[in-house]
């Protein structure tokens, strides 16, 4: 055997027992005619002590060399509380050097040394080595565990969906891969099962999951990365609640098993229209208040001239109470966040024993005397009720942050979502979630007859969202079942029938012969577990992530293709 027990294993009561370990050389201490080297697995730290007779072994011996000792279990002396072996040590009877190692190129284990992610992500293997990101893989497939079992005890199977399809519209840009055999042609990585996991209820699979890889060639972020995995479920005779109710204790479950928290169900509940006009976002930060007020009617004859105009426009004023008196480099910080989405500046007012501030000088002694009720510092911005809402939302989340007002945990469902959004650069109606999403029963006169923007962009769909602490974790929907529905949704987002047809024709054919009503939801496993474990990124949570540049530091990918490669693809 090459071991008989990890380095995380040993006891007291194994003393005097002979035994075999393996790992690396964590920390290696020589003192007079003995050596003291703490070795490491995954499972953690033994230490070994070796004789003079090791003496040419462990001169030159340097750190993460791969060393197999045998020998014998003694108590120690002096017990070493910082590690659960503390107890014990092994005087090494044999030693094999199984593995030299050069001077690694950042310090691994010493927290206090700080190292580049680009360096890190350079040499992914020996930045896995720390515990924590051990500690991190053994969570994540535990998770996995969790779910695959759940969703087993609920009646779901599992059916992996093909990687390589059509490319279809999605809401991001496909990877694609050249076809050899037909030249020309290009499969797309699937950027979801979407459509596979529909026709599986058109064949009577009733229930499926999947954990599913998905790629998306979108710019990277602190949750996003090219390829990702997404707990795929998809239900057949089944609503919301169904489908909310499964998801819940899915990611309960999650919380119980593998952090010992316990979260109330069910889950709160909140509409699309609720959550921006309180929080300014659609995946609202519920673990603080802070919420965004409606001033209109303050400023409506104000005096305020700029702030009249855009209300006579039809827009409204939206405003926070922020507690205490913000600084002037405060407020530089949020002014530029306004300017992000498309203002200008922030107005505010700061009250205490004075009204002071642009603001107080703008308005009439009328307005003055409202505003002489609030503390602190009041924030103002007037526009179109989604475009304010969501720029002071977004200054609401930075106070939030700089003020450490985040406290807990905050899981809500948002519901009612719109069906449809407005792409102001390709200026056509795009779906809020995807184009099979069922919108809510009494919308038929709007879908049906002319096609008014504004109302067509009030229709509420059957769509939902977790989100976690003002993350999205995932998002589902109830699916349309009718072909007639589903053609005019295509066209009034700008598809033709025979667009439709060359783009979706394998999924409405299958309508013709017989589907249930179903519904589904995918949530972003690498999201989910970034929340649990309070991490900074979702690259934290992946084994081999992609740097902030979309590229493959450890393997230089991507790289150039060989030229005869090329030729055999027609490229």
């Amino acid at each position: 055997m090459l071991r008989t027990h990890t380095c995380g294993e040993l006891r007291k009561k194994n003393k005097g027992k002979k035994v075999v370990l393996a790992g690396w050389a964590h920390n290696i201490r020589v003192f007079g005619k003995k050596a003291f080297v703490d070795l490491r697995d995954r499972y953690g730290v033994t230490q070994l002590v070796l004789g003079e007779k090791f003496k040419e072994l462990y001169t030159g011996l340097s750190k993460d060399s791969v060393l197999i000792a045998s020998g014998k279990v003694s108590v120690r002396k002096e017990p070493n509380s910082q590690i659960e072996t503390g107890d014990i040590e092994v005087v090494v009877e044999h030693l094999a050097v199984v593995s030299k190692a050069k001077p690694l190129p950042f310090e691994v284990f010493n927290p206090e040394i700080e190292s580049t992610e680009e360096t890190r992500l350079r040499y992914r293997y020996l930045d896995l080595r720390r515990p924590e990101m051990l500690r991190m893989l053994e969570f994540r497939f535990r998770a996995e565990m969790i779910i695959r079992n759940y969703l087993l005890m609920h009646g779901f199977i599992e059916i992996e969906t093909p990687y390589m399809g059509k490319q279809t519209p999605e809401g991001a840009r496909d990877f694609l891969v050249p076809s050899r055999p037909v030249p020309g042609k290009f499969w797309a990585l699937q950027q979801s099962p979407q459509q596979y996991k529909q026709l599986l209820m058109v064949a009577g699979v009733d229930r499926y999951f999947q954990l599913a890889r998905c790629f998306r060639d979108e710019d990277l972020r602190k949750d996003r990365q090219y390829e990702f995995t997404q707990i795929d479920l998809e239900m057949s005779f089944a609503d919301e609640s169904d489908i909310m109710k499964v998801t819940e204790g899915m990611v309960n479950i999650l919380y119980t098993q593998l952090l010992g928290i316990k979260l109330p169900k069910p889950f709160a509940r909140m509409t699309w229209e609720e959550a921006v006009e309180k929080y300014g976002s659609d995946k609202p930060d519920t673990r603080f208040e802070l919420l965004l007020r409606d001033y209109t009617e303050d400023f409506a004859a104000s005096g305020f001239k700029i702030f009249e105009k855009a209300i006579s426009k039809g827009g409204v004023v939206k405003g926070l109470v922020v507690p205490g008196i913000l600084r002037k480099s405060e407020l530089e910080k949020l002014e530029a966040i306004v300017k992000q989405h498309g203002f200008p500046g922030l107005a505010w007012l700061k009250v205490a024993d004075r009204l002071s501030g642009p603001v107080a000088s703008a308005v009439n002694d009328k307005t003055k005397k409202s505003f002489s009720k609030e503390k602190g510092t009041l924030l103002f911005l007037a526009g179109s009720w989604l475009e304010a809402s969501l720029a002071m939302g977004a200054v609401r989340l930075a106070l939030g942050e700089s003020l450490g007002l985040a406290k807990g945990l905050g899981v809500v469902w948002i519901v009612d979502f719109p069906l449809f959004e407005w792409g102001k650069e390709e200026r056509r109606l795009q779906s809020a979630h995807h184009p099979f999403t069922l919108p809510k029963t009494g919308s038929e006169s709007v879908l049906f007859g002319d096609m008014v923007k504004e109302e067509l962009l009030r229709i509420p769909a059957r769509a939902y969202d977790l989100v976690i602490n003002g993350t999205e974790i995932g998002g589902g929907s109830i699916r349309i079942t009718d072909p007639v529905l589903q053609e005019r949704v295509f066209e009034l987002l700008g598809l033709s029938k025979k667009d439709a047809r060359r783009k979706f024709g394998m999924l409405l054919n299958s309508f013709e012969f017989g589907v249930p009503p179903h519904g589904g939801i995918a949530l972003g496993l690498e999201r989910l577990l970034q929340m649990m474990l309070t991490k900074g990124s979702v690259r934290d949570v992946m084994a081999f992530p992609k740097s902030k540049s979309g590229r493959a530091l450890m393997e230089g990918a991507p790289a150039e293709a060989e030229k005869k490669q090329l030729k055999e693809l027609g490229m």
